[in-house]
């Protein structure tokens, strides 16, 4: 009974994942998926009751099928809450509009070689829309099923099961070859991302060696450069120096190994945000709880590795309010560290302007806004911007991991990331979280 139960358990779990990655992998061809099935139902109609009649046709049928696809057109300017039930919608448009509807109206037909053919098609639309085999498999045998329902429920007709019969060989095989080179295809892909993930778990690995070692010696430096700088001090003022070295040089002894240390520490973050947005390291950090929106962004802006000290001053921090959010202040951290690294990007590249942090609340949701006058970002980017290695820089100034690290990263805490700008004017970065009880 306990393996059954956990059978049973896994293969939920497998089709739950099946469903989230068919989701994601079709959510860029949703538009253009409603937009085929707006203008082909109705198109279809025309044609097939007007110009080669056909012995059964449905107008409420297909308007139906209009309805369920025009969402598709617009679901990127869907609400944040509609856009979460996403998957679930994909999956029922695609059981309505394929199996359902043409096996539907292949049994109205008496088995019409039109329509037969039309099945075939819908089938291989179907494998090509779904890309897991599992679910190509359970949609087409679910909406297979409903039309034959929905067929006895509206005729008294008898089925053609000879008919239907003999053509169903050839459905089985449309839908287990294609789901076959849709399975080969992502094993292919699978292994390319496992062999990249390998490479950079290698690099990461003779990365962080030298980096420990430099922490080791800029702690050694941060004990004794005090004592070694006093003793020079001595010497100078006993006239025992062959060479002096600049007051300015001596100054910047003082913080050097400070500054040594921060920049491992980064180096660190920057190879873990790179993991992470591989998927080779899961979302965790040791200081997940409450914590101060205020303190983690001023924590963020003392810990950044400014190049100088004209992009420090690039950069305003509005600490007019507060709030706490529930996650990891490190994760937080490293987002708004990628955020400030596209913000002064943006403002250096375009000569002009200034970023500013601001934190609001609005509603049931606190907010974190960085916001820079600089680039601004164009309308064709935005819709793209926080997939994955998406980027609107070059190869050498970006690799498209780092918003799509930040929407991880907000996902987890329940909360979201999004982006308003103006090109040329503006870029503004909302971090929204959900509000919490202190």
């Amino acid at each position: 009974m306990q393996r059954s139960f956990s059978g049973g358990s896994l293969f939920l779990q497998r089709l739950s994942y099946a469903i989230k990655e068919s989701a994601h992998y079709s959510r860029y061809n949703a538009p253009m998926v409603g937009w085929l099935g707006v203008i082909g139902f109705p198109l279809y109609y025309f044609i097939w009751n007007d110009l080669f009649p056909q012995p059964y046709e449905n107008l409420w049928l297909r308007l139906a099928g209009t309805v369920i696809c025009l969402p598709l057109v617009f679901h990127r300017f869907w609400p944040k809450k509609l856009k979460d039930h996403f998957a679930t919608y994909w999956l029922l448009t695609m059981v309505f509009t394929l199996p359902f509807f043409f096996t539907y109206m292949l049994l109205r037909n008496d088995m019409s070689l039109v329509w037969a053919m039309s099945t075939m098609a819908a089938l291989f639309l179907l494998v090509l829309a779904l890309h897991d085999w599992l679910l190509v498999m359970l949609t087409s045998l679910g909406g297979s099923a409903l039309a034959w329902l929905a067929f006895w429920l509206t005729t008294n007709s008898p089925p053609v099961l000879d008919a239907y019969f003999a053509q169903l060989p050839i459905y089985l095989f449309v839908v287990i070859a294609g789901s076959i080179f849709n399975y080969t295809a992502q094993m292919v892909k699978d292994e390319k991302l496992d062999a990249y993930a390998s490479v950079g778990r290698n690099i990461a690995h003779e990365l962080r060696t030298p980096l420990l070692g430099m922490k080791g010696a800029a702690g050694a430096i941060h004990q004794y450069l005090p004592e070694l700088i006093h003793g020079y001090r001595l010497a100078q003022e006993s006239g025992l120096l062959m060479r002096e070295i600049r007051a300015s040089r001596v100054d910047q002894l003082h913080s050097a190994a400070m500054r040594i240390d921060e920049e491992i520490d980064y180096s660190n973050i920057i190879i873990d945000m790179l993991l992470i947005s591989a998927g080779q390291t899961s979302l965790k950090a040791d200081d997940s709880g409450l914590h101060s929106a205020s303190k983690t962004i001023e924590g963020a802006l003392a810990r950044y590795p400014f190049k100088s000290n004209r992009e420090r001053e690039l950069v305003h921090f509005q600490a007019e309010g507060d709030f706490v959010y529930l996650g990891s202040a490190l994760l937080v951290t490293h987002t708004i560290f990628n955020l400030l690294k596209n913000a002064l990007h943006s403002v250096l590249k375009a000569g002009k302007g200034h970023i500013t942090i601001s934190i609001r609340s609005e509603g049931e949701e606190n907010i974190i806004s960085i916001r820079d006058t600089g680039l601004g970002i164009a309308n064709h980017d935005l819709r793209h911007l926080f997939e994955h290695f998406y980027s609107s820089k070059s190869v050498e100034e970006g690799s498209g991991v780092g918003l799509s690290f930040c929407k991880r990263v907000m996902k987890s805490m329940d909360g979201s990331i999004s982006c308003q700008s103006v090109l040329s004017e503006y870029a503004d970065f909302i971090l929204t979280f959900p509000k919490q009880d202190r």
